[in-house]
């Protein structure tokens, strides 16, 4: 979270880089046969995802850029 103008302002690249992460690691995690885990890694993408697009809506609304 920021500050800009004297209001909070999430921060949308810290949850799409933990995305990037999560998806990486699912890769990794597919090459290597575990399945479960994979799955665990692209429900903890989708979470990351939907904070990205929630800090982007909330920048949009407060003409952020």
């Amino acid at each position: 979270m920021a500050i800009v103008n004297g209001e909070a302002v999430v921060d949308y690249a810290y949850p799409c880089m933990m995305a990037e992460r999560a998806l990486k690691n699912l890769h990794n995690l597919m090459l290597e046969g575990k399945y479960d885990e994979a799955v665990t890694a692209g429900i903890e993408a989708l979470a990351d995802v939907r904070l990205t697009i929630q800090a982007i809506k909330d920048m949009r609304e407060r003409d952020i850029t």
